[in-house]
């Protein structure tokens, strides 16, 4: 067991405990529209911003300046696919895919609120759109080019994976070493 005054993240897996029981209602509520995996990653995902600030803040607090340049390199880069993703997104989902751009019509806080949460979230956020959410008509959209859309998709968490989760693993195997063990 760690040591008193080790940081454990308990908020961030009690949150995600939670929307893993929302994901689960909605599995139980609508299981042929329900897309489990795609709408934990949604939901789950949401949270990576707020966990890199704190391990960059947390790091610059206790003065480990490996942790400190290797979850700052994670939170850049998870900014960066970020902003990527909401630029190819609107330059080339929403001019060249006319089906999806019809639906998106009837889903104006959809149309608003998704490159915003995007942008300022996470990208995985747009995953809500097609994950099947409890059945809701804002979370089935329709696509004409739906392969246009999940390249971008494909290409900004294949980013994501190298330049983000690379670093911040590193970060968390330089926490773990450090944590002191006792009771």
């Amino acid at each position: 067991m760690p040591s008193p005054g080790s940081p454990i993240p308990f908020p961030f897996i009690l949150a995600s405990i939670f929307l893993s029981f929302l994901v689960l209602g909605s599995y139980l509520k609508d299981k042929f529209f329900t897309k489990v995996l795609t709408n934990l990653i949604s939901l789950i995902g949401s949270f990576e911003i707020l966990m890199y600030l704190l391990m960059v803040g947390y790091s610059i607090s206790m003065g480990e300046w490996a942790i400190f340049f290797f979850s700052l390199v994670g939170f850049i880069a998870c900014v960066a696919s970020n902003i990527m993703f909401v630029h190819y997104y609107r330059t080339t989902v929403l001019p060249k895919d006319n089906v999806y751009t019809r639906w998106l019509h009837f889903f104006p806080k959809t149309k608003t609120f998704m490159p915003i949460s995007c942008l300022l979230i996470n990208f995985k956020c747009v995953k809500m759109i097609y994950g099947g959410f409890y059945g809701l008509e804002n979370t089935l959209a329709k696509f004409g080019q739906h392969k246009t859309f999940f390249r971008i998709m494909r290409m900004t968490t294949y980013f994501s994976f190298v330049f983000q989760y690379g670093f911040i693993y590193i970060a968390d195997i330089i926490i773990f070493a450090r944590v002191k063990w006792g009771y």
